[in-house]
């Protein structure tokens, strides 16, 4: 949608196969893999640098969103997108599945919902150096017309990959499968409402 609108794109993910779907999607764009700890970018180099659901999974949240902050120029933007309330977000038990089949997490990790609660984003943001600015919620809906295409596309995630290089794609599939199950449409579809968080800061 960036590059649709004249924008320049960059990107990164930790899953190999979402970077061939967003080289394919963004023809010209530079569309690396790689981590959101370490970025592979020099300093000052984007307008606005955006995180899809990635610094909540960062060992070191405020290392990421300093690293975030380097790559942006002064005064720029730095886009946090994380997901919303617990209670809002109908893949949670997937997201628990996952958890419980990654490496262990390092005392204090925060879980995948630990930014959710009010406040607990500008506060994280502002460690990093960042100036919090305007924060918005979100409602999203997920459909899949089966349990194979589902399950497929929750395997490409990046917190996936991180699951699957740890214990396995066997272990990791069922786990994903068995999870999603419950949500199963009486005409085998699946469908998730997710609510997310957006929080726009300043360089």
């Amino acid at each position: 949608m960036a590059q649709a609108r004249g924008a320049k794109v960059t990107g990164l993910d930790a899953a190999a196969g979402l970077v061939e779907i967003a080289r394919r999607r963004c023809p010209g764009g530079d569309i690396r893999l790689g981590e959101c700890e370490e970025l592979p970018f020099a300093d000052n180099s984007f307008d606005v640098t955006t995180g899809f659901n990635s610094f909540q999974y960062a060992t070191d949240p405020v290392h990421a969103l300093s690293e975030a902050k380097r790559v942006t120029k002064p005064n720029g933007y730095v886009v946090v997108a994380v997901w919303g309330a617990a209670d809002q977000c109908e893949l949670a038990p997937y997201l628990a599945a996952v958890g419980k089949l990654l490496p262990p997490p390092p005392p204090g990790a925060p879980g995948p919902f630990a930014l959710s609660a009010p406040g607990a984003l500008e506060a994280l943001v502002g460690k990093a150096g960042l100036t919090p600015g305007a924060i918005a919620s979100v409602i999203t809906t997920m459909r899949f017309p089966d349990e194979a295409t589902t399950v497929r596309g929750l395997l490409a995630s990046g917190v996936a990959e991180r699951a699957i290089r740890n214990s396995g794609e066997d272990a990791v599939r069922k786990g994903v499968s068995d999870a999603v199950r419950p949500s199963r449409k009486g005409d085998g579809s699946y469908e998730f409402k997710n609510e997310w968080r957006f929080l726009l800061s300043r360089a």
